[in-house]
């Protein structure tokens, strides 16, 4: 389906200011203030999974706990630039949002309104709250779009 918006996961080329690139095979970051709920996991583990446009986050605090997460514009194209023209974000960081899933039956939703912001050059992260309903918790994702 070719209907931008919402829920799709189509690979976002890189470029200088939406950098969206592969990690070494697993690199270390830190969230200095832990996640929104999970405040002591600070340590963590950030790869590629290969061949798509999805990224593991596991916690070396807790290895119990992961995430897959996707780039921000892949979930909502814009979204990046929307983050950045608001002055939460800076050029060069990485924005993902955390995937999760839900229901019965199960559906797969992204989370914008608590996105990841990562600085690879400092190995450094920290996750936004973003209360507005432009940004919203659950967007639905669905294969193929």
């Amino acid at each position: 389906m070719s209907r931008r918006g919402q829920g799709h996961l189509d690979v976002v080329p890189a470029s200088e200011d939406k950098p969206v690139s592969q990690v070494p095979a697993a690199a270390a970051i830190v969230f200095p203030d832990g996640l929104v709920g999970l405040p002591a996991l600070v340590r963590h583990r950030i790869s590629a999974v290969p061949d798509t446009a999805l990224y593991e986050i596991v916690s070396e605090d807790d290895p119990k706990i992961g995430f897959i997460a996707v780039p921000v514009d892949n979930v909502k194209p814009g979204t990046y630039d929307r983050l950045r023209d608001r002055g939460l974000i800076a050029d060069g960081e990485w924005v993902l949002a955390i995937l999760a899933v839900h229901g019965e039956p199960p559906a797969i939703t992204a989370n914008l309104a608590g996105p990841l912001v990562i600085d690879m050059a400092n190995a450094t992260a920290r996750q936004l709250v973003v209360e507005d309903p432009e940004f919203p918790l659950q967007v639905p994702l669905r294969e193929g779009e």
